[in-house]
């Protein structure tokens, strides 16, 4: 099949699909912002960016970990989802924490609002209400907490060669690389015939692969390369995946720390950019979507502290 009988032909099938009461994309959160963001789509590429403790994880969690999984969970005919999750910053146990207290507040319309601080008792005066322990142990609350833990996969890798290795295996295993051949030539010089990836068919269109990689500073440095090269060499792999794989990769990156001092914030350059981004900036160009997080409460706090960056 040529490339542009296939282009036509997925043109059609998203036609087709949503004639059928199919959907191309899992819907945005965002209403208000529904046009600029239209929720998460597969072959997308995706950057979430912020200062420190602004809230970027919360952010990106909202968007790409638990709006996926609740709409898989409520439309199992029209969406699958797979989540490979990079936890550099904080373990498994305290991202489940956070579903938990999102959790609660969802399925009780709002009635039950605690955080993951609370959740835990850690406060010595305020232990957990054993109701909402019995809640969250509840056949419903128990499906959904199940649901969870068999879509998201939790991984060790830290470096982008694990992560490409991983996600790549998987896909290969749910779906079929179709090659093509192709001449190159050898570092001899002599013309060889390879064969070459031409494009891919998955077993199920209808899954969406999520990369959620927190986050890009955390990044283990590959061998022989700085920090830089490593972050680029993730950024490039993401755009493998996305373009090769379907594939939809969510990277968190810092703003850098100038764009956090008090002289920043008297200037009202606070707000993140694509000029801001920590480590690289190459990921602004890679990616799809540049979502920044701006936490203006933050600052005022420590100006008003005394504090002086």
């Amino acid at each position: 099949m040529t490339l542009v009988e296939r282009t036509l032909n997925y043109l059609q099938e998203r036609i087709d699909k949503l004639t059928n009461g199919g959907v191309n994309s899992i819907p945005s959160p965002l209403i208000r912002f529904s046009d600029d963001f239209i929720g998460i789509e597969q072959k997308k590429y995706s950057v979430v960016t912020g200062s420190q403790k602004s809230g970027k994880t919360q952010l990106a969690s909202y968007l790409f970990l638990y709006t996926p999984l609740m709409y898989a969970y409520n439309h199992p005919d029209k969406v699958r989802v797979k989540i490979f999750y990079y936890p550099l910053e904080e373990s498994p146990e305290d991202v489940m924490l956070r579903f938990m207290s999102w959790l609660l507040n969802v399925m009780s319309r709002g009635k039950i609002r605690v955080s993951p601080t609370d959740l835990q008792s850690s406060r010595n005066s305020k232990p957990l209400n054993s109701e909402v322990l019995d809640l969250l142990r509840s056949a419903e609350y128990n499906k959904v907490l199940k649901y969870f833990e068999d879509h998201v996969e939790f991984s060790s890798s830290r470096n982008p060669t694990g992560v490409w290795n991983e996600v790549k295996k998987y896909m290969e295993e749910h779906g079929k690389v179709v090659t093509k051949k192709q001449k190159i030539k050898d570092e001899f010089g002599r013309l060889l015939e390879v064969d070459a990836f031409d494009y891919y068919e998955p077993d199920d269109p209808d899954e969406y692969v999520l990369v959620f990689f927190d986050h890009l500073s955390l990044v283990q440095v590959e061998r022989g390369m700085t920090l830089k090269q490593t972050a680029d060499k993730l950024s490039e792999y993401c755009v493998n995946l996305r373009n090769r794989y379907r594939v939809t990769p969510v990277i968190i990156q810092q703003q850098m720390a100038e764009m956090e001092s008090l002289d920043a914030y008297k200037q009202n350059k606070m707000r993140p950019t694509a000029q801001g981004l920590a480590d690289t900036k190459y990921t602004s160009r890679d990616c799809n979507v540049l979502l920044g997080v701006f936490s203006p409460f933050r600052h005022e706090l420590k100006e008003y502290k005394g504090y002086t960056s």
